[in-house]
């Protein structure tokens, strides 16, 4: 696995251009980028489409808000499930008819736009960053609580405020604060990978509800690490390759 992350690093150190052209190759390894579905600024284009932007910034406010609601590991009520389910139907359904309204170079149901590609994207944040940190609780966690990490209600409106916040600021800002954005925007897609081959390193070597410690749980944080910037190196080189 070292040589895994001294293969990303030496990538990134390798890779032509500043920082900013490092994270649009992170970028090209989880979405298409075209420059008419992304946001700009000036000369810069973001290095995700609006509406994955809408994903992984809304996937960082959860992250954030979750990571200190003590390993809470249960299913939302039954009010929230089915909000899930309207917000993934949404992300789809926009995606979908974006899809068809271009294959028929009219709008279908009705004209998609960066804006309900953001909104829709942030809706799903919710639901992936829910998802996510419920299965990483429920997998890692030793005596992980019952409670739903998605279950107080006061939660959506404080979301809907950060993600309209963080929307705004990438829709209307310029220089230092939309790079910013998409800094962080490419650190939450390395840090979500990340996660997911954390669960699946820890459920292949069976040690499933063993840690108490997030100490203990170092190593296999860091081979999850090593396998998500190996996993964006190929698919980056590979991209680059086809695109030539």
């Amino acid at each position: 696995m070292l040589s895994a992350i001294g293969i990303a690093l030496n990538w990134l150190h390798l890779h032509p251009g500043d920082l900013y052209a490092r994270s649009l190759a992170i970028g090209s390894s989880v979405c298409h980028q075209l420059p008419s579905h992304s946001f700009h600024s000036g000369d810069l284009q973001f290095p995700i489409c609006a509406r994955c932007s809408g994903l992984y910034l809304g996937c960082f406010i959860g992250i954030l808000y979750y990571a200190f609601q003590d390993r809470k590991a249960g299913l939302p009520a039954r009010g929230y499930m089915l909000l899930s389910l309207f917000l993934t139907a949404a992300w789809g359904g926009d995606g979908l008819n974006s899809l068809i309204s271009e294959m028929l170079g009219k709008p279908f149901l009705y004209t998609t736009t960066n804006t309900t590609r953001l909104i829709t994207g942030f809706g799903m944040g919710l639901v992936l960053c829910t998802a996510l940190m419920t299965l990483f609780n429920l997998t890692i966690w030793k005596n992980p609580r019952k409670e739903p990490l998605l279950g107080n209600f006061w939660q959506l409106p404080a979301y809907i405020f950060t993600a309209a916040l963080l929307g705004s600021l990438l829709v209307f800002a310029d220089g230092v604060i939309f790079r910013g954005l998409a800094y962080l925007s490419m650190l939450t897609v390395i840090a979500v990978i990340t996660a997911l081959y954390t669960i699946f390193w820890v459920i292949l070597l069976k040690k499933e509800n063993s840690f108490e410690k997030l100490s203990a749980l170092a190593i296999f944080i860091a081979v999850g690490f090593a396998t998500a910037m190996l996993q964006i190196t190929l698919l980056s080189a590979l991209r680059g390759w086809l695109i030539g």
